[in-house]
């Protein structure tokens, strides 16, 4: 028998593939402690050559956080690249398939 599934909590501290299968997010939160902006892109896909989903800016030492209602939809992937500088980003997200061994 297969087990629900559940919301899952992921975390990145650098650019990275946190989800590599179809899923659903969130929230989504981008925090910055550098005295500068921190951008965090965000891409729907494996890698940074995925579409361009959405664009997060942490202010110097604030953070950007997102929370949705109804989720986003990534049909290929959740992939974050730490644009300039940046603490970490965290993401609730649900995998709609089991990820490839």
């Amino acid at each position: 028998m297969n087990e629900p599934r559940v919301i899952e909590f992921a975390r990145a501290t650098a650019s990275k593939c946190l989800c590599e299968t179809p899923c659903f997010v969130y929230s989504v939160c981008g925090i910055g402690l550098a005295s500068t902006d921190n951008t965090y892109t965000i891409y729907n896909g494996q890698n940074a050559e995925g579409k361009l989903k959405m664009i997060l800016v942490a202010g110097a030492y604030q953070a950007d956080f997102r929370l949705y209602a109804v989720p986003l939809y990534f049909s290929k992937g959740f992939y974050v690249e730490f644009t300039t500088s940046g603490e970490e980003l965290t993401v609730q997200l649900l995998e709609l398939a089991e990820p490839k061994d």
